[in-house]
């Protein structure tokens, strides 16, 4: 026996969460999937592909005032009282919050990121068969069409699935297709020390991947930006013309950006825009194997999908790892 939930049931449970939450979900604008505030459950998008931000922006903002200095005083500025829950999030945003938890946690807490995090929920809804699930407070598996099997992992997840809305019954498996995007990728996320190797001998061989996707990368940042894992950030210190207010503010940054790895006196670490390309491949696939022991990486297609000068880092990726493989035999 499981719980379950009616499809036309959801909206009812977002109802009664609303009143002690912020309810982010993934909607439809202008023909592109975003994660907003829920306002109308009709235009919400069940089992989505991709959205333009992840759901990083919630806990990790773009732009954020860490604080104010004035005379002798420091102001943070205060977070709304109204907890976030994100719901319909797909297995891989999940799984990548779960990994930018960890990320920010050591090896020191982030204060900033960490009052944001405590207390959220994350509710997942997938149309997939739900293998050993481990992110997320609750997954809402779909089992047919108007059914959607309860997976809680937290204790969050279990006060949720024990309302009056869940109902408890035998289910029966199901065989769903697995997510297709950069599924090849994905599979070769499995052998973290492989890529790992592959990545880092390409750049030591010289392999001409890395002159090719240097002069096609544009130096735009966008595919960090999207990325649910990727976290460099710059600060921002400011002062009032007449001196008595400080700010400090935090922005993302992107090690493809010119400038991200210059220094006091003028020497760039990264002079060329194929080191700094490089650069955000090792920082994901190498010096994170090296770290935490996987990739930064989970495959969800935003720097592919979104990249103006149309690179496929599934593709090269692939084709690095086969050429690696073959020069080790």
């Amino acid at each position: 026996m499981e719980p379950v939930i009616a499809r036309d049931d959801i909206a009812k449970l977002l109802d009664t969460l609303s009143r002690d939450h912020r309810i982010i979900a993934p909607l439809e604008r202008n023909g592109v999937v975003l994660l907003a505030d829920l306002k109308d459950y009709e235009s919400l998008i069940w089992g989505y592909r991709v959205t333009i931000l992840p759901p990083k922006q919630y806990f990790f903002p773009p732009e954020e005032m860490l604080f104010t200095y004035s005379g002798k005083r420091i102001r943070t500025p205060s977070i709304p009282r109204k907890k976030l829950l994100i719901f319909g999030l797909s297995l891989r945003d999940l799984e990548a919050v779960t990994q930018l938890d960890e990320i920010m946690s050591k090896p020191h807490s982030d204060y900033y990121y960490g009052r944001r995090r405590v207390g959220s929920i994350l509710v997942g809804v997938t149309d997939e068969t739900v293998h050993n699930p481990s992110s997320g407070d609750l997954i809402l598996e779909k089992m047919d069409a108007e059914l959607y099997r309860a997976i809680p992992l937290t204790e969050a997840g279990k006060v949720i699935a024990e309302s009056g809305l869940f109902k408890m019954r035998d289910v029966i498996p199901h065989q769903a297709k697995g997510n297709q995007v950069m599924k090849e990728l994905k599979h070769l996320l499995l052998d973290p020390e492989t890529l790992a190797n592959a990545v880092t001998w390409s750049w030591t061989a010289g392999h001409p991947a890395w002159e090719e996707l240097g002069k096609r990368c544009i130096g735009c940042g966008i595919c960090t930006y999207v990325c649910p894992i990727c976290h460099c950030f710059t600060m921002e210190n400011s002062v009032s013309l007449d001196g008595c207010l400080s700010k400090r503010c935090r922005q993302w940054d992107a090690c493809t950006l010119p400038g991200f790895a210059r220094i006091a006196g003028g020497h760039d670490h990264h002079p060329s825009q194929k080191k700094r390309y490089h650069n955000w491949h090792y920082h994901k696939f190498v010096r994170a194997y090296r770290e935490y022991g996987k990739s930064q990486c989970v495959a969800c297609g935003r720097c592919q999908t979104y990249c103006p000068a149309g690179i496929d880092i599934e593709k090269e990726l692939l084709r690095l790892v086969k050429e690696y493989q073959e020069a080790k035999r």
